[in-house]
């Protein structure tokens, strides 16, 4: 007959192995769960350009012209100012340059594409803010061409259900997902917020591809790629390009190397 102890060491393998199985069985049902999901589909969002790197920080209107020639779209940074009821340009402050004047210096502005990160959006600008951006997607015929992201997805939701498209940010949290309890947290977290809102686009850092692809097949996401500006960092770029499920990734390059 075993002693209590011998029993204990006999069991606790067995025990960790069915514990194991658990969480590769938990895993899978996830991942499978997760991804045949009916979100939007590709259809349901503006017809992306062919060619899928777009210029990153394009914040002013020189920058914009220059860009332009080269990329078929551009990321805006913008705040929205309550006192003049109007969106400025700027990454870490606004910069004084309205949108509506960055649009005016831009021939043919109709014609691209404008992924728009919201810098400062708050429970007490939002309402205005939607007018807003309405106001500015008719008065430019932007209504198929403009992608709103931010971060908080309660507030984005009110552009969405504006009509207006949207793009979830999620942060980079790829060093973390090394641990299944963190990525099952995200993921968790992540699906309530895709049901719940349905938007558009996820948009993350490029760190976040690899778990794209294992939970967002079928979601349109965004990619910015900072950090990737040398020649042999292209073929970085190009490989993402080729993945389905990405449609948009934001480079820092001035001239489009997949022209």
């Amino acid at each position: 007959m075993l002693s209590s102890y011998a029993f204990t060491m006999k069991i606790i393998p067995k025990l960790m192995l069915y514990s194991l199985l658990a969480i590769l069985i938990s895993s899978c049902e996830k991942d499978n769960m997760f991804n045949t999901k009916k979100y939007d589909s590709p259809e349901a969002i503006y017809d992306f350009p062919a060619n899928k790197l777009w210029k990153h920080r394009v914040n002013t209107p020189e920058e914009a012209r220059e860009a332009l020639k080269e990329y078929n779209g551009i990321e805006i940074d913008v705040f929205f100012m309550d006192g003049s009821n109007e969106y400025q340009t700027g990454h870490d402050a606004a910069s004084g340059i309205s949108l509506e004047s960055y649009f005016d210096s831009i021939s043919a502005c109709s014609d691209y594409y404008y992924w728009i990160d919201f810098k400062n959006l708050t429970s007490g600008n939002v309402a205005a803010a939607v007018v807003k951006m309405n106001q500015i997607l008719n008065k430019y015929n932007l209504r198929k061409k403009i992608i709103v992201e931010n971060d908080n997805p309660e507030l984005l939701s009110h552009f969405k259900l504006s009509g207006i498209f949207t793009s979830y940010w999620i942060p980079d949290v790829s060093a973390n997902l090394v641990d299944y309890f963190a990525e099952k947290d995200l993921i968790d977290k992540l699906e309530i917020t895709l049901s719940k809102y349905q938007f558009n686009a996820i948009s993350a850092h490029y760190n976040m591809i690899s778990f794209m692809e294992k939970y967002l097949k079928k979601y349109n996401c965004h990619i910015w790629t900072n950090g990737l500006i040398s020649e042999s960092d292209k073929q970085k770029i190009i490989n993402f390009s080729n993945k389905q499920n990405i449609k948009v990734i934001l480079v820092d390059y001035d001239v489009n190397f997949l022209k």
